[in-house]
């Protein structure tokens, strides 16, 4: 039996959490000498023009000021001779600045032919192998410098080590087609090594990245990363499309931790769940086909080609002599082409004026249920799966359960037939993908013999691979405990924007707005702004959790400017949408239940698959016939899908996590546009938002949109194609242009809007929605749609807009690059959020609770010299420092936003081995280090680093000085108890004497009232 712990024997190994250094490069480094000394002549240049540019920016303003004085003073008597003066100047100004402009143009006529040479040098040498030359001055430290990535099945089949720079793999940024052309082709050398394309996944693509790794390390761990497959068996089998190849390649670099309890043996892959829900209203929109493009180039043809004889009739008859008549079939043959133009033309005009339109109809929709989904009878939290060419979502339900429901309703358990025709019983089954997730199953053949009897199935050449080469089954974004601790965005909210009132947006808000004005007088309202909430946040850090213990940090510099600098973020954040709301995103599941009865008991009936019915939901964060609100990012629509939760104990005897499953007989996906390989939710059941989504809905109803996509053509594979969709990607790839004018078409709207103005929105919004999801896809079909020109002149009523005010705070955009204020929702919030100075009232907040530093101490007395303060102090700064400089380095554009969410808990980890160095130098224990950097800096404003490297320490201490010790709910003195007491007190003696009495006194009147 093969698993996973047979890879390693360290315990620790794979545990997704390592730091690689890798080396980052533009194009500078891989320009030759010669190319090199061209493009700082052109860099020399430019700085040249700059600089002549300023000088004409600097007169122009002369010339305005002179013009304006002259201008104010025109009713009053001005000095002839002061007069003349400025007439003098002002001119002499203008000829300098024609002299300056003359230069200028000169300047540009030398970029234009130096770039010019620039770029044949590159074309020329298209076909040289490159050397990165790491001894140039950079335009800027983005041209070369070491980034850091997370651990991946590459990073450890190149056996990198944790926070150790690797010179195995070098991320490349293309700014010139000419040298990627060259790299991809020929690769380049560095430092004795050669390095060859490895891939270019879609985030990669969309920021023109691309990974170069060592040839030597390529080839040793091919088959390890790919299973065995090679490009060379791909186009054996016809090729494929290549952004789909480059896709999948890469699902190696994803930030992953090895799957040590997955045994490859256990293992199947079926037929994905796919069915039709009758008689749906749907959007219907037409959109260009390649069919529709291939016709229509071929009647281009058609017409070019009569074009071309109808101007060559032209020229003839500007030959003929005058009175020189045609003959009737010279006559005949233009006539017949002029009609044919026409006709063609009209043929053209016809196919074309069905793109982009719509049409609310009743259809039957598709829903491909197990889209990237599949299940695991092993009891383990739900999971995104990495394997070579296998990705998607494993959720758990139990095969014991399963078998006894069917036992006890009589239902025969079939065997289910993979996707090569063999033949599983369920109980040899543990693990059971889909066709989908598994991207390259059609390219792992069943082996057969004379008689077409299968030896060996396509999965079993798969799994011998699996096995013969190493391969690892690794697992990222792996659910844990999930709290309702979710926020808004302004993409949720501005949909709601014509049904939202202000007095429902001062609802939405007041949870935020009542923390802000809380500072520095309620003690609840400073410990959420800083996090420290255990009912909504699940991933406490140690100041967080040292503040709730001990509250009487407040009164600590250090925290009242952390609180100060929290504040100013936190009003932002409003101003741009994002307020607490008790949601979660979480990922979306497919029911487990049904997708078992659909393989193993061949039942098809929508209304007896799983246990949810027609506009339900289960999450068990919610409670039982709640209304629930299902969301999806990026929400770019009117899409609120408001649904009843089912949370009672049958449902929950069968589904264990805290996901959002959803039933079979539901259109959400279409209504979202999500997958299930690992797409998450927002779901939340904020009243306000869900009124609103439900006034919209019965006004405007909510239907969703419905198109074809067209399938990606396969090709060959090879350097020449790859890098023709690369390079294709990166001039269609960008979805901000259409995300941002649907921004733009929102804030035209206001609760005064007429319905014909909300209509047209939503059918614009409906169109650009289908523009970005065919430009998301583009990376891999290589195909966007032509959008015609009285389309593109609807958009233009809103494209031309500047992005919506609310963009200061969302996008930092400034002033000057937004709309005006409209009566869009998010704009709305501005006006609710005062920025108050912050006046701590520490008698009010903590009552008369005191502070001392020497509390976060383990020893409060220690000692130490002179000498080892200032090497405890200088260290400390150097590593201040050096965490800066890390973040830095830090490849964020390159992480999605769960890898961009585990940022945090890796740099913490970082902060653990840096600690384990930091008292190795020292030479002393981490306790005694803590107390002497307590003491020194009790009164630094920045002491992050500090909680960073040592934050358990003084938690730890925290614990230890503060047993048995409690604050009095009343006066806020901490006072100690026994804590062999049945009951923790909640008072001090005093208070608790005070109140006793007080209670006396009550009952006394309460007697004599009563007598």
């Amino acid at each position: 039996m093969y698993n996973n712990q047979d890879v390693t024997s360290q315990d620790n190994y794979g545990d997704g959490k390592s730091i690689i250094e890798i080396l980052n490069i533009g194009f500078e480094p891989l320009l030759t000498d010669e190319e090199y000394k061209v493009f700082l002549e052109i860099k020399e240049l430019k700085n040249e023009k700059n600089i002549q540019k300023y000088g004409v920016n600097y007169i122009d303003n002369k010339l305005y000021f002179i013009l304006k004085e002259l201008d104010d003073n025109s009713d009053d008597d001005i000095d002839e001779e002061y007069i003349k003066g400025n007439d003098a100047y002002y001119k002499w100004l203008e000829k300098q600045k024609h002299i300056i402009e003359s230069k200028i143009s000169k300047i540009n006529n030398s970029i234009n032919n130096k770039t010019k040479a620039f770029k044949n040098m590159l074309k020329t040498n298209i076909n040289i192998v490159r050397e990165i030359t790491d001894n140039r001055e950079w335009t800027h430290e983005d041209q070369f410098r070491n980034i850091n990535i997370f651990e991946s099945d590459l990073t450890r089949s190149f056996e990198c080590k944790d926070m150790e720079h690797s010179d195995a793999i070098i991320s490349v940024v293309t700014y010139y087609t000419e040298i990627f052309d060259s790299i991809m082709h020929n690769g380049f050398n560095y430092k004795g090594k050669h390095f060859v394309f490895f891939t270019a996944g879609a985030g990669q693509t969309r920021n023109k990245k691309s990974t170069f790794t060592s040839e030597e390390k390529l080839n040793k761990n091919f088959n390890r990363l790919f299973c065995g497959l090679t490009r060379e068996e791909i186009n054996n089998q016809g090729g494929m499309n290549t952004n789909k190849y480059l896709a999948y390649t890469s699902l190696c670099q994803s930030n992953t931790s090895i799957w040590k309890e997955f045994n490859i043996d256990k293992a199947i892959v079926v037929p994905d769940i796919e069915y039709s829900i009758p008689k749906q209203k749907v959007r219907y929109i037409y959109a260009e086909t390649p069919e529709d493009k291939v016709k229509i180039e071929n009647l281009q043809l058609e017409l070019n080609d009569i074009s071309n004889k109808l101007t060559l009739i032209k020229e003839n008859k500007k030959t003929y002599p005058k009175g020189y008549r045609r003959s009737k079939d010279e006559v005949k043959e233009e006539k017949d082409l002029k009609e044919n133009k026409k006709v063609i033309q009209n043929e053209i005009n016809k196919i074309r004026d069905k793109y982009h339109k719509t049409k609310i109809d009743e259809m039957d929709v598709t829903i491909p249920f197990t889209d990237g989904f599949g299940v695991t009878f092993k009891r383990e939290p739900n999971a995104m799966i990495r394997l070579p060419f296998i990705k998607g979502l494993l959720s758990y339900i139990s095969k014991n359960k399963f078998i006894a429901y069917c036992k006890e309703n009589n239902i025969k358990i079939n065997s289910v037939v993979d996707i090569y025709g063999v033949s599983h019983n369920i109980k040899d089954v543990d693990y059971i993908f889909t066709e989908s997730q598994f991207k390259m199953h059609k390219y792992y053949k069943n082996v057969l013999d004379e008689d077409g009897n299968i030896i060996k199935s396509g999965w079993d050449v798969y799994r011998d691979n699996f096995k013969k080469y190493g391969c690892t089954a690794n697992r990222c974004n792996i659910e844990k405990k999930v709290k309702l601790n979710a926020k808004t965005n302004y993409q949720v909210l501005q949909t709601l924007t014509t049904e939202m009132t202000d007095e429902e947006i001062k609802g939405l808000a007041s949870y935020d707005i009542d923390n802000l004005n809380g500072i520095g007088k309620d003690l609840q309202s400073m410990l959420n702004i800083l996090g420290a909430n255990e009912e909504k946040n699940d991933k406490l850090n140690y100041f967080q959790k040292s503040l709730i213990l001990y509250p009487e940090m407040f009164k600590d510099y250090y925290v009242k400017t952390l609180l100060k600098n929290t504040k100013d973020s936190m009003i932002k954040k409003i101003k741009s949408g994002k307020f607490n709301i008790n949601g979660t995103y979480t990922f979306i599941i497919p029911e487990p239940l049904a997708c078992l009865q659909w393989w193993f008991t061949e039942e098809r009936d929508l209304n007896k698959l799983g246990l949810l019915r027609k506009g339900q939901v289960h999450c068990r964060l919610f409670d039982d016939n709640e209304k629930l609100d299902c969301l999806r990012s990026p929400h770019l629509d009117h899409a609120h899908c408001i649904r009843n939760n089912v949370n009672n104990n049958e449902i929950n005897s069968w589904y264990k996590s805290s996901g959002l499953y959803v039933g079979v007989d539901d259109i959400m996906s279409k209504l979202l546009m999500y997958d299930n390989d690992g797409d998450i939710s927002l779901v939340h059941n904020n009243k306000i938002i869900i009124d609103c989504a439900k006034r919209f809905q019965e006004k405007y109803e909510m239907i969703p949109n419905y198109y074809d996509m067209p399938k990606a053509n396969p090709q060959e594979l090879n350097n020449d194609t790859l890098f023709n969709g690369i390079v294709m990607a990166y001039h269609h790839g960008n979805i901000g242009t259409p995300s941002n004018e649907i921004t733009k078409i929102f804030d035209t709207l206001s609760p005064d809007s007429t319905e014909e103005e909300v209509r047209e929105a939503i059918e614009v919004i409906a169109l650009r929605v289908m523009d970005v999801n065919y430009t998301i896809d583009y990376a891999k079909t290589l195909y966007k749609p032509y959008i015609p020109k009285n389309i593109l002149s609807r958009y233009k009523n809103f494209s031309g807009r500047k992005v919506p005010k609310f963009f200061e705070y969302a996008k930092d955009k400034n002033s000057d690059q937004v709309e005006k204020e409209t009566n869009n929702n998010i704009n709305r919030i501005s006006n609710l959020i005062k920025n108050n100075k912050i006046v701590f009232n520490d008698n009010k907040v903590l009552g008369k609770s005191k502070y001392s530093y020497k509390t976060l101490m383990n020893n409060s007395s220690v000692k130490y010299s002179e000498e080892e303060a200032n090497q405890i102090l200088s260290l400390y700064r150097e590593l201040e420092q050096a965490k800066l400089r890390r973040l830095r380095k830090m490849d964020f554009e390159s992480f999605d936003v769960k890898e961009k969410q585990k940022m945090k808990m890796f740099l913490e980890k970082d902060s653990i081995k840096q600690r384990e160095e930091f008292v190795k130098m020292i030479g002393k224990t981490k306790e005694f280090i803590t107390d002497v950097l307590i003491k020194l800096l009790q009164d630094d404003a920045n002491k992050d680093t500090l909680w960073k490297l040592f934050g358990d320490v003084i938690y730890n201490n925290l614990q230890n000085n503060l047993k048995n010790t409690k604050r009095c709910e009343t006066c806020g003195v901490r006072f100690e108890y026994n804590p062999n007491c049945k009951t923790k007190p909640k008072y001090c003696n005093d208070c608790a004497k005070n109140i006793d009495r007080e209670k006396a006194k009550q009952r006394m009147a309460q007697l004599r009232k009563n007598n």
